[in-house]
C-alpha cells in the first residue's frame, strides 16, 4: 500500500513538472528573473564594498548572500523543469545590464530607484507565485521573505533622505518619473521579453500588481502629490 501511495505521488509530482516543461513563457520568464537576481547579487555586493559604515557593509553582505540564493534557485528551477538556464537567460542580458548601468546618480535618485525596484520585484514575484508550479511557487515564497527585508531597508534609507525638506520629495518624485521611463527604454513595454509576462497567465493581475503596487509606495511615502510638477519639471528636462 505504501509502495503504491508513493508511486501515485510521484506520477503527481512528475505531472506537475511534464505540464510545464517546453513552455517557452515560463522559460522567459524564469529566465529574466533569474538573471535580474544576479544583478541584485552584483549591486548588494558592490555596495557592501563601498560603503564605510560597518552595520551597513553587513547589511548588504547578508542581502548578497541571499540574492545569490535566489539567482541559483530559479536557474535550478529551469532546469528541473526542462531548460536551458543559459539560454533562458541570455535574452535579458543586454536590458538589464543597459538599465543597471544607468544608476550611479545623486544620492535621492538611488535611493528611489533601489526601494521602487525592490517593491517591482516583490509584485512581479507575487504574481509569478499565482501562475507557476507548486514547487516554483514554494521556492518563490522564500524569496519573498528576503525582500520584505531589502524592500523594508530601501524604504527605511529613503525615508531619512525625503524628510529632510520637501525639495527632497520632489526631487524624488522626479526620480520615480525617470525611473519608470528608463525601465521602459532599456526593456520596452512591446518587447518579446515582456510579452512573455503577459503570454503567461492572468495578465491582468500582473498589471495591477505592478501599477497599484507603484503608486501605493508613492502615496506612502507622501509623494503622489507632487506627480504633477514632476511630470512638468521632467518634460522639460527631456526637452
Amino acid at each position: 500500500m505504501e509502495s503504491e501511495e508513493n508511486s501515485a505521488s510521484g506520477e503527481r509530482g512528475q505531472n506537475s513538472i511534464s505540464k510545464w516543461q517546453n513552455n517557452k513563457s515560463l522559460y522567459q520568464v524564469l529566465g529574466a528573473i533569474a538573471y535580474g537576481e544576479l544583478k541584485a547579487y552584483e549591486g548588494a555586493k558592490e555596495l557592501a564594498d563601498l560603503t564605510v559604515d560597518r552595520d551597513a557593509s553587513a547589511t548588504y553582505k547578508k542581502f548578497a548572500a541571499q540574492e545569490l540564493r535566489h539567482h541559483k534557485g530559479f536557474v535550478k528551477r529551469l532546469a528541473a523543469l526542462g531548460a536551458d538556464p543559459e539560454r533562458a537567460m541570455k535574452p535579458f542580458v543586454d536590458s538589464l545590464n543597459q538599465y543597471h548601468a544607468k544608476e550611479g546618480g545623486n544620492e535621492i535618485q538611488n535611493a528611489v530607484w533601489s526601494f521602487l525596484g525592490e517593491g517591482i520585484a516583490s509584485d512581479l514575484l507575487r504574481w509569478l507565485k499565482e501562475v507557476v508550479d507548486t514547487d516554483t511557487a514554494d521556492f518563490i515564497d522564500t524569496v519573498l521573505k528576503d525582500e520584505s527585508q531589502h524592500e523594508k531597508y530601501a524604504e527605511e534609507k529613503l525615508r531619512q533622505l525625503i524628510d529632510r525638506s520637501l525639495i527632497s520629495k520632489l526631487r524624488a518624485a522626479i526620480a520615480a518619473r525617470e525611473m519608470l521611463f528608463r525601465m521602459t527604454s532599456a526593456g520596452g513595454v512591446k518587447s518579446a521579453s515582456f510579452l512573455a509576462f503577459l503570454r503567461l497567465g492572468q495578465a491582468h493581475k500582473l498589471v495591477a500588481y505592478l501599477s497599484t503596487g507603484y503608486l501605493k509606495r508613492l502615496n506612502n511615502l507622501g509623494l503622489t502629490i507632487y506627480g504633477n510638477t514632476a511630470k512638468k519639471i521632467s518634460s522639460l528636462k527631456a526637452a
